[in-house]
Protein backbone atom coordinates (compact mmCIF):
# COMPACT_ATOMS: atom_id res chain seq x y z
CA UNK A 1 0.00 0.00 0.00
CA UNK A 2 2.99 2.55 0.78
CA UNK A 3 4.66 1.85 -2.46
CA UNK A 4 1.19 2.27 -4.53
CA UNK A 5 0.11 5.40 -2.90
CA UNK A 6 3.85 7.00 -3.56
CA UNK A 7 3.19 5.63 -7.41
CA UNK A 8 6.39 3.30 -7.18
CA UNK A 9 6.90 -0.34 -7.86
CA UNK A 10 8.00 -2.14 -4.67
CA UNK A 11 11.77 -3.39 -4.69
CA UNK A 12 12.23 -7.28 -4.27
CA UNK A 13 14.40 -6.68 -1.12
CA UNK A 14 11.44 -5.15 0.38
CA UNK A 15 9.48 -8.59 0.99
CA UNK A 16 12.19 -9.22 3.32
CA UNK A 17 10.34 -6.67 5.84
CA UNK A 18 7.22 -8.68 5.74
CA UNK A 19 8.88 -11.68 7.48
CA UNK A 20 7.86 -12.14 11.51
CA UNK A 21 8.43 -14.37 14.28
CA UNK A 22 5.64 -17.04 14.64
CA UNK A 23 3.28 -15.29 17.17
CA UNK A 24 4.90 -11.73 17.07
CA UNK A 25 2.60 -9.14 16.43
CA UNK A 26 2.29 -6.47 13.87
CA UNK A 27 3.13 -2.47 15.21
CA UNK A 28 2.30 -0.18 11.91
CA UNK A 29 4.63 2.06 10.70
CA UNK A 30 2.73 5.07 9.60
CA UNK A 31 6.23 7.05 8.79
CA UNK A 32 7.95 4.51 6.96
CA UNK A 33 7.80 1.00 5.19
CA UNK A 34 9.48 -1.84 7.71
CA UNK A 35 7.15 -2.38 10.39
CA UNK A 36 7.50 -2.81 14.11
CA UNK A 37 7.18 -6.05 15.86
CA UNK A 38 6.10 -6.85 19.35
CA UNK A 39 6.11 -10.24 20.91
CA UNK A 40 5.13 -11.40 24.78
CA UNK A 41 6.44 -14.53 26.82
CA UNK A 42 6.40 -15.58 30.42
CA UNK A 43 4.69 -12.03 31.15
CA UNK A 44 8.28 -10.02 29.55
CA UNK A 45 7.48 -7.83 26.27
CA UNK A 46 9.71 -7.20 23.49
CA UNK A 47 9.64 -4.20 21.22
CA UNK A 48 11.03 -4.20 17.79
CA UNK A 49 11.13 -1.08 16.00
CA UNK A 50 13.04 0.40 12.43
CA UNK A 51 16.31 1.76 13.05
CA UNK A 52 16.00 5.57 11.26
CA UNK A 53 15.44 8.08 14.49
CA UNK A 54 12.81 9.65 12.16
CA UNK A 55 10.12 6.87 12.37
CA UNK A 56 11.49 5.15 15.61
CA UNK A 57 10.84 7.85 17.82
CA UNK A 58 7.39 8.64 16.71
CA UNK A 59 6.45 4.78 16.45
CA UNK A 60 7.47 4.43 20.05
CA UNK A 61 5.52 7.69 21.38
CA UNK A 62 2.32 7.42 19.50
CA UNK A 63 2.53 3.58 19.32
CA UNK A 64 4.37 1.48 22.02
CA UNK A 65 3.91 3.91 24.88
CA UNK A 66 0.50 3.84 24.60
CA UNK A 67 0.02 -0.23 24.53
CA UNK A 68 2.41 -0.30 27.58
CA UNK A 69 0.20 1.54 29.16
CA UNK A 70 -2.86 -0.45 27.98
CA UNK A 71 -0.84 -3.32 29.16
CA UNK A 72 -0.62 -1.80 32.92
CA UNK A 73 3.36 -1.89 32.50
CA UNK A 74 4.03 2.04 31.59
CA UNK A 75 2.85 4.43 34.27
CA UNK A 76 0.17 6.90 33.48
CA UNK A 77 1.27 10.58 33.71
CA UNK A 78 -1.78 11.93 35.03
CA UNK A 79 -0.60 16.10 34.64
CA UNK A 80 2.41 17.22 32.59
CA UNK A 81 3.66 20.62 32.42
CA UNK A 82 7.24 21.13 30.54
CA UNK A 83 9.21 25.22 31.37
CA UNK A 84 11.81 25.52 28.74
CA UNK A 85 15.05 27.35 29.78
CA UNK A 86 17.86 28.52 27.50
CA UNK A 87 21.22 29.49 28.79
CA UNK A 88 21.56 27.66 31.82
CA UNK A 89 22.87 24.93 32.84
CA UNK A 90 20.93 21.57 34.68
CA UNK A 91 22.41 22.14 37.91
CA UNK A 92 22.02 25.82 38.36
CA UNK A 93 18.49 25.12 37.20
CA UNK A 94 17.75 22.65 39.90
CA UNK A 95 19.64 25.19 42.55
CA UNK A 96 16.91 27.74 41.50
CA UNK A 97 14.01 25.16 41.92
CA UNK A 98 14.52 22.09 43.74
CA UNK A 99 13.31 24.44 47.04
CA UNK A 100 9.72 24.22 45.57
CA UNK A 101 9.58 20.54 45.34
CA UNK A 102 10.25 19.71 48.93
CA UNK A 103 8.40 17.14 50.58
CA UNK A 104 6.27 16.99 47.41
CA UNK A 105 6.00 13.16 47.10
CA UNK A 106 3.51 13.07 44.37
CA UNK A 107 5.87 14.82 42.01
CA UNK A 108 8.21 13.51 39.27
CA UNK A 109 10.89 16.36 38.52
CA UNK A 110 13.06 15.75 35.55
CA UNK A 111 15.50 17.75 33.36
CA UNK A 112 16.32 16.88 29.96
CA UNK A 113 19.20 18.65 28.52
CA UNK A 114 19.82 19.35 24.48
CA UNK A 115 21.71 21.84 22.89
CA UNK A 116 22.15 24.73 25.09
CA UNK A 117 19.05 24.46 26.43
CA UNK A 118 17.08 22.17 29.64
CA UNK A 119 13.52 21.19 29.90
CA UNK A 120 12.11 21.19 33.44
CA UNK A 121 9.40 17.99 33.58
CA UNK A 122 6.76 18.46 36.22
CA UNK A 123 4.07 15.46 36.92
CA UNK A 124 2.56 13.61 38.92
CA UNK A 125 1.74 9.68 37.99
CA UNK A 126 -1.12 7.23 38.46
CA UNK A 127 -3.82 9.63 40.16
CA UNK A 128 -1.62 11.17 42.82
CA UNK A 129 -2.84 13.73 44.68
CA UNK A 130 -1.20 16.55 42.40
CA UNK A 131 -3.79 18.28 40.53
CA UNK A 132 -3.40 20.10 37.15
CA UNK A 133 -4.01 23.37 39.05
CA UNK A 134 -1.22 22.13 41.69
CA UNK A 135 1.06 21.44 38.62
CA UNK A 136 0.20 24.85 37.02
CA UNK A 137 0.87 26.75 40.05
CA UNK A 138 4.46 25.18 40.69
CA UNK A 139 5.09 26.19 36.93
CA UNK A 140 4.09 29.48 37.57
CA UNK A 141 6.37 29.67 40.76
CA UNK A 142 9.34 28.07 38.78
CA UNK A 143 9.31 30.80 36.54
CA UNK A 144 9.67 33.27 38.61
CA UNK A 145 12.36 31.34 40.12
CA UNK A 146 13.92 30.73 37.09
CA UNK A 147 13.88 34.26 35.86
CA UNK A 148 15.07 35.56 32.42
CA UNK A 149 16.50 32.05 31.41
CA UNK A 150 13.01 31.05 31.31
CA UNK A 151 12.08 30.71 27.74
CA UNK A 152 8.34 29.22 27.75
CA UNK A 153 5.83 26.51 28.53
CA UNK A 154 6.05 23.65 26.70
CA UNK A 155 8.39 22.75 23.81
CA UNK A 156 8.24 25.95 21.46
CA UNK A 157 11.71 26.21 19.67
CA UNK A 158 13.77 29.39 20.78
CA UNK A 159 12.98 30.60 16.79
CA UNK A 160 9.05 30.37 17.45
CA UNK A 161 9.22 32.26 20.78
CA UNK A 162 11.30 35.09 18.57
CA UNK A 163 8.82 34.60 16.11
CA UNK A 164 5.94 35.23 18.16
CA UNK A 165 7.76 38.56 20.28
CA UNK A 166 8.58 40.07 16.72
CA UNK A 167 5.07 39.91 15.26
CA UNK A 168 3.21 40.85 18.64
CA UNK A 169 6.08 43.84 17.28
CA UNK A 170 4.19 43.89 13.91
CA UNK A 171 8.70 43.52 12.94
CA UNK A 172 10.49 41.62 10.87
CA UNK A 173 14.22 40.05 10.23
CA UNK A 174 16.78 38.93 8.33
CA UNK A 175 20.22 36.81 8.81
CA UNK A 176 23.63 36.80 8.14
CA UNK A 177 25.77 33.64 9.14
CA UNK A 178 28.99 32.41 8.25
CA UNK A 179 30.06 29.37 10.70
CA UNK A 180 26.72 28.09 11.40
CA UNK A 181 26.19 28.14 7.50
CA UNK A 182 22.35 28.05 7.10
CA UNK A 183 21.14 26.81 10.69
CA UNK A 184 19.86 30.15 12.00
CA UNK A 185 17.51 30.48 8.25
CA UNK A 186 16.48 27.00 8.89
CA UNK A 187 15.49 26.94 12.12
CA UNK A 188 13.27 30.20 11.23
CA UNK A 189 12.00 28.36 8.00
CA UNK A 190 10.74 25.73 9.81
CA UNK A 191 7.85 27.45 11.41
CA UNK A 192 4.77 27.94 9.66
CA UNK A 193 3.55 31.13 7.92
CA UNK A 194 7.06 32.48 9.14
CA UNK A 195 7.00 35.08 5.84
CA UNK A 196 5.16 37.35 7.84
CA UNK A 197 8.17 38.29 10.08
CA UNK A 198 11.30 36.60 8.26
CA UNK A 199 12.61 38.48 5.21
CA UNK A 200 15.89 35.62 4.02
CA UNK A 201 18.95 35.10 5.70
CA UNK A 202 22.85 34.85 3.58
CA UNK A 203 25.13 32.55 4.61
CA UNK A 204 28.73 34.22 3.58
CA UNK A 205 31.15 31.95 4.40
CA UNK A 206 34.06 33.54 2.45
CA UNK A 207 35.16 37.27 3.16
CA UNK A 208 34.07 37.98 -0.55
CA UNK A 209 30.18 36.42 -0.15
CA UNK A 210 30.61 39.22 3.45
CA UNK A 211 31.26 41.69 1.29
CA UNK A 212 29.04 41.25 -1.91
CA UNK A 213 26.36 39.74 0.19
CA UNK A 214 25.67 41.99 3.08
CA UNK A 215 28.43 45.01 2.20
CA UNK A 216 30.99 44.57 4.72
CA UNK A 217 33.61 46.70 4.07
CA UNK A 218 36.66 45.33 2.95
CA UNK A 219 38.39 47.54 4.89
CA UNK A 220 36.78 46.47 7.69
CA UNK A 221 37.83 42.70 7.30
CA UNK A 222 40.89 43.42 6.44
CA UNK A 223 41.40 45.69 9.80
CA UNK A 224 39.71 43.40 11.96
CA UNK A 225 39.19 39.93 10.46
CA UNK A 226 36.12 38.19 9.45
CA UNK A 227 35.79 36.80 12.97
CA UNK A 228 35.02 40.43 15.51
CA UNK A 229 33.16 42.57 17.02
CA UNK A 230 33.07 45.30 14.02
CA UNK A 231 31.63 42.61 11.78
CA UNK A 232 29.74 41.12 13.22
CA UNK A 233 27.81 44.12 13.59
CA UNK A 234 28.11 44.91 10.04
CA UNK A 235 26.82 41.42 9.10
CA UNK A 236 23.63 42.19 10.77
CA UNK A 237 22.91 45.83 9.83
CA UNK A 238 23.88 44.36 5.92
CA UNK A 239 21.20 41.59 6.76
CA UNK A 240 19.15 44.04 7.68
CA UNK A 241 19.54 46.85 4.68
CA UNK A 242 19.42 43.93 1.97
CA UNK A 243 16.72 41.91 3.03
CA UNK A 244 14.63 45.31 3.93
CA UNK A 245 13.98 43.94 7.95
CA UNK A 246 13.76 45.36 11.01
CA UNK A 247 16.15 43.34 13.39
CA UNK A 248 18.84 41.82 11.98
CA UNK A 249 21.07 38.75 13.43
CA UNK A 250 24.41 37.85 12.77
CA UNK A 251 27.20 34.50 13.85
CA UNK A 252 30.59 34.56 12.55
CA UNK A 253 33.43 32.67 13.89
CA UNK A 254 35.80 29.75 14.64
CA UNK A 255 33.96 26.59 14.75
CA UNK A 256 37.09 24.14 14.44
CA UNK A 257 38.84 22.14 14.23
CA UNK A 258 40.93 24.78 12.22
CA UNK A 259 40.75 28.45 11.79
CA UNK A 260 41.38 29.90 15.56
CA UNK A 261 44.00 32.00 16.44
CA UNK A 262 46.48 32.28 19.78
CA UNK A 263 44.08 35.52 20.71
CA UNK A 264 41.20 34.05 19.17
CA UNK A 265 41.25 30.42 19.55
CA UNK A 266 38.72 27.84 17.98
CA UNK A 267 35.12 27.63 19.42
CA UNK A 268 35.47 31.99 19.42
CA UNK A 269 31.75 33.39 17.86
CA UNK A 270 31.17 36.67 17.55
CA UNK A 271 27.33 37.30 17.36
CA UNK A 272 25.49 40.43 15.91
CA UNK A 273 22.09 41.97 16.80
CA UNK A 274 20.89 45.04 14.76
CA UNK A 275 17.76 46.70 15.73
CA UNK A 276 15.41 49.89 15.36
CA UNK A 277 16.91 51.55 18.79
CA UNK A 278 20.31 50.44 18.11
CA UNK A 279 23.35 47.73 16.91
CA UNK A 280 25.11 45.15 19.86
CA UNK A 281 27.93 42.56 19.84
CA UNK A 282 28.35 40.23 21.56
CA UNK A 283 31.47 37.13 21.76
CA UNK A 284 31.03 34.10 23.02
CA UNK A 285 33.39 30.71 23.44
CA UNK A 286 32.52 27.18 22.76
CA UNK A 287 34.68 24.27 23.59
CA UNK A 288 32.69 21.34 21.71
CA UNK A 289 33.47 19.65 18.04
CA UNK A 290 32.57 21.70 14.98
CA UNK A 291 29.49 19.97 14.59
CA UNK A 292 28.48 21.13 18.61
CA UNK A 293 29.43 24.49 17.93
CA UNK A 294 27.50 25.01 15.33
CA UNK A 295 24.52 24.36 16.85
CA UNK A 296 25.65 26.13 19.60
CA UNK A 297 26.27 29.24 18.35
CA UNK A 298 23.23 28.71 16.25
CA UNK A 299 20.85 28.80 19.21
CA UNK A 300 23.22 30.82 21.47
CA UNK A 301 22.40 33.40 18.92
CA UNK A 302 18.52 32.60 18.89
CA UNK A 303 18.87 33.19 23.39
CA UNK A 304 20.62 36.19 22.85
CA UNK A 305 17.59 37.84 20.24
CA UNK A 306 14.78 36.19 22.64
CA UNK A 307 16.40 38.33 25.82
CA UNK A 308 17.00 41.68 23.62
CA UNK A 309 13.25 41.47 22.30
CA UNK A 310 11.99 40.28 25.95
CA UNK A 311 13.62 43.35 27.22
CA UNK A 312 12.68 45.75 24.65
CA UNK A 313 9.25 45.06 25.28
CA UNK A 314 9.38 45.16 28.96
CA UNK A 315 11.05 48.90 28.24
CA UNK A 316 8.20 49.56 26.13
CA UNK A 317 5.11 48.60 28.29
CA UNK A 318 7.15 50.64 31.30
CA UNK A 319 7.87 53.51 28.98
CA UNK A 320 3.98 53.51 28.05
CA UNK A 321 3.08 53.43 31.74
CA UNK A 322 4.92 56.12 32.89
CA UNK A 323 3.48 58.34 29.80
CA UNK A 324 -0.05 56.64 30.98
CA UNK A 325 -0.54 55.47 27.49
CA UNK A 326 -1.31 52.04 28.60
CA UNK A 327 -5.19 51.17 28.88
CA UNK A 328 -6.46 49.73 32.43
Amino acid sequence: DRFSQLGKPMPEINLRQCYRPENAEVLENPFGTAPGLLLQKEGKILVMLPGPAREMHPMFEQIVVPRLQKEGLFPEIDCYLQIRTAGIGESALAEKTDHLFQDMEALVVGYCAHAGMVDLRLSSLDGEVLTEQDLQELADACRQAIGEDFVCMGDRTLAEVIFRELRSLNKTLAVAESCTGGLLSSSFTEIAGISKVFHGGAVCYHNDAKVQMVAVPESMLKQHGAVSEEVAIAMATGACEKFGADYGLSVTGFAGPTGGTQVLPVGSIYLGYSSPVGVWAKKIHLRGDRASNRRRAATSALDWMRRKLRKYKLEEVFAASETGELNG
